[in-house]
């Protein structure tokens, strides 16, 4: 989806514990059923065409705000992020976010708490696959 002008969302909307992105309702399914459109809550990637900056907000309806259908409401850290301004003419595009890119936004999240434990978490797979596997390996080979 190709947006064209950037909403600054309320002081309540905005933050790193919110990390939302408000699209005008046409662009929002509830039902879950129409593909072309996004979800409540569904990981969106934002990206600049001009620069190649992108973060990651969960996608949320419009919620009173005046924003059309081919403009977005970002909090003050996604702009500075995407570099771009309010109010003016910007070449964004907005899509589903892949696994991976969740998994890359979490693994270098600006919150130092967000980054740790997803860094604990996967450093504790890989510890629970290497005791796996020690403890699988003399059986085998017996």
């Amino acid at each position: 989806m190709k947006i064209e002008n950037v909403i600054r969302l309320p002081s309540e909307d905005s933050g790193l514990q919110h990390c939302i992105v408000r699209l005008n309702n046409y662009n929002m399914d509830s039902t879950r059923k129409d593909k072309s459109r996004f979800f409540r809550r569904e990981p969106l990637v934002i990206i600049n065409n001009n620069n190649g900056c992108k973060v990651l907000r969960y996608a949320m309806g419009h919620s009173g705000l005046r924003i059309c259908k081919n403009a977005i409401g970002l909090d003050y850290d996604a702009v500075d992020a995407l570099n771009v301004s309010y109010e003016q003419c910007v070449n964004l595009e907005v899509r589903r976010a892949k696994p991976w890119e969740i998994w890359g936004w979490f693994w270098h999240h600006p919150d130092q708490n967000v980054q740790l434990s997803i860094k604990l978490g996967v450093a504790g797979a890989v510890l629970g696959v290497m005791g796996f596997m020690t403890g699988i390996v003399p059986l085998l080979f017996n």
